[in-house]
């Protein structure tokens, strides 16, 4: 699964990893070239210090220099290529996984705490993007120059050579001894930082509760535990990584410590000089990088594929399916909406049992009945954000199995109990009914929807911003924003899912109002709580236990007096 990982995320890569992968040789080429000259004229020099020729050292410094220098020119524009690749390649990601949310079912964000989505889409990218950024582009570098530096220091000294790579072994092994504890530690903060965004994900969302109920205490409490966690975790991994740095610091002066015993005992005996050793001795630290290089790539590389597989579980979540409507004649029938034994089960929990239906084009028809009976799970089955489990359900007389499902969409406004209103303004808002409306269309629409006369009223009228999911604006004002945001994509079919249930008296009215002209010619859809909003429907289904208990219109199921009745009589009492 890793290596899968591995290959996947550097599949973003897609044209550019042929440039990508030259830019890394020749920027490695570029280090060793530096380490390998400086080694050179260490070597130079002191061999000429040791025979008292200057001018030898002086033309070895300036040969050397400008080398050094040519390479500091070309190794800027390389880099610029490999970052600007990288930003690329994050950016693919980013928008694949977008786009893959935009492409999932309603039932993934109903069974994933958005917290631990939005974790997803921050901190786990944020992790996958280090194989490019800081893992792989800086290991290939470093393994390069430390190859290069092998091979160059066997050509100097193969005694002194195995020396320095017996150090960097001595390094290597220190990385590798802590890859296990760092990884796990790496773990435990990302699962951390993904229970810390949930809660503070409630928090946000539920903060009108929080202070309602007084339970500011409970919750920072929360977060402070939380907190505590992801703190606790990270300072025993920056620890642990600061032992690292102590043994490694410790490994590498042992290893400079032998190299030059080693190296000033074959000098005495006359078997080396003073350059190759101080020359080699610049090359260790190459070798050395690349161990030290390799636990902490060994570490960082489990725990950026450990995110990347979170990121990738959403990548490779089933879309919600697309079917492509068929060549059909013309539809004969006169019903829009059609169900016919329509089942339907979630976590096995049967929510709809062989529901059939048929509503008239033009035609209100009202679902009233006690809560959990399935009322609103016959909306989402309606717009496609749930299967049936059985049955067949109908739209213009075709299955919408064979329909695609943003044209099935296309025919359909909804108006939802809790309107839901995007950051912006309140013209955007509207607008999203129909991009293409008009400023003349969308002022209608508003009028249409009893909200022209509180917008104007507002010091930036249309213009006027209203905050996140709309706080800056009453229920009734989001309802009637909805409402003309309806009315303006002007769809065939109207879904009201309890539109006015959590309204004041006047903004009820006014709500009414508007979906009353709303419905004008529209093909109606209602869930109702409040009986007295849909008296004047053409059918009143009645519907209780996943089943169709009763249908009539208002006096004939007051005349029925059972379920129906019953229900009426407790509100009227109530009232």
């Amino acid at each position: 699964m890793k290596r899968n990982c591995f290959i996947r995320i550097l599949s973003y890569m897609k044209k550019n990893i042929f440039i990508y992968l030259i830019s890394l040789l020749i920027l490695g080429l570029c280090g060793f070239a530096v380490q390998a000259f400086l080694a050179t004229l260490f070597n130079e020099m002191f061999d000429a210090i040791e025979r008292g020729n200057i001018n030898q050292m002086l033309q070895s410094v300036k040969f050397y220099a400008l080398l050094i220098v040519g390479i500091f020119l070309i190794f800027p524009i390389f880099a610029y290529i490999v970052n600007k690749i990288i930003y690329i390649t994050t950016g693919n990601i980013r928008k694949a996984v977008f786009q893959k949310l935009e492409k999932l079912p309603v039932s993934f964000f109903k069974n994933n705490h958005s917290g631990d989505i939005v974790s997803r889409m921050t901190n786990d990218i944020s992790e996958t993007e280090k194989v490019y950024d800081t893992i792989f582009t800086e290991v290939v570098v470093t393994l390069i120059i430390a190859i290069g530096g092998i091979f160059y220091s066997f050509y100097l000294d193969w005694r002194l050579a195995i020396i320095s790579i017996i150090g960097a072994g001595l390094t290597l092994f220190v990385n590798l001894y802590y890859v296990k504890i760092l990884r796990v530690l790496g773990k435990k903060v990302q699962e951390n930082l993904a229970l810390l965004n949930k809660t503070l994900t409630n928090l946000l969302d539920g903060v009108h509760v929080i202070r309602v109920f007084n339970l500011q205490k409970l919750m920072m409490k929360k977060i402070g535990n939380n907190n505590q966690d992801v703190y606790d975790v990270s300072v025993k991994r920056v620890n642990t990584q600061a032992v690292i740095s102590a043994l490694n610091a410790l490994s590498g002066f042992i290893s400079f410590g032998g190299l030059m015993c080693v190296g000033v005992y074959l000098s005495i005996q006359g078997s080396t000089t003073i350059g190759a050793i101080v020359a080699i001795a610049q090359l260790q630290n190459g070798i050395r990088n690349l161990a030290r290089l390799l636990g902490t790539f060994i570490t960082n590389m489990q725990s950026s594929l450990a995110a990347s597989e979170r990121v990738f579980e959403v990548l490779d979540e089933e879309e919600e399916p697309v079917s492509y409507t068929l060549e059909t004649e013309n539809n004969k029938t006169n019903h829009i909406i059609d169900m016919e034994n329509l089942s339907f089960k979630y976590d096995d929990n049967l929510v709809l049992e062989k529901l059939s239906l048929s509503i008239p084009k033009g035609k209100v028809y009202a679902l009233v009945g006690p809560s959990g009976g399935g009322k609103s799970t016959v909306f989402k089955l309606i717009l496609n954000f749930y299967k049936p489990s059985s049955g067949d359900l109908l739209i213009n007389g075709e299955s919408i199995s064979q329909q695609k499902i943003t044209d099935i969409r296309k025919q359909m406004a909804y108006v939802p109990q809790d309107a839901y209103l995007f950051t912006g303004s309140i013209e955007d808002n509207i607008r999203h009914g129909n991009k293409d409306a008009t400023q003349e269309e969308i002022i209608q629409a508003a009028k249409a929807a009893n909200a022209h006369e509180f917008i104007i009223e507002m010091e930036n009228g249309y213009n006027t911003k209203v905050g996140e999911r709309g706080t800056q604006l009453s229920g009734g004002q989001r309802q009637r924003i909805a409402i003309a945001r309806a009315i303006l994509k002007n769809a065939p079919i109207l879904l009201l899912d309890e539109a006015t249930s959590a309204l004041d008296t006047e903004s009820e009215c006014l709500v009414q109002e508007a979906l009353n002209q709303l419905m004008i010619g529209k093909t109606t859809l209602v869930v109702a709580h409040r009986l007295q909003t849909i008296q004047n429907a053409d059918q009143i289904l009645v519907l209780k236990d996943g089943h169709i208990v009763e249908q009539g219109t208002h006096d004939e199921l007051l005349t029925l007096g059972n379920v129906y009745k019953n229900l009426y009589n407790k509100q009227f009492k109530v009232a």
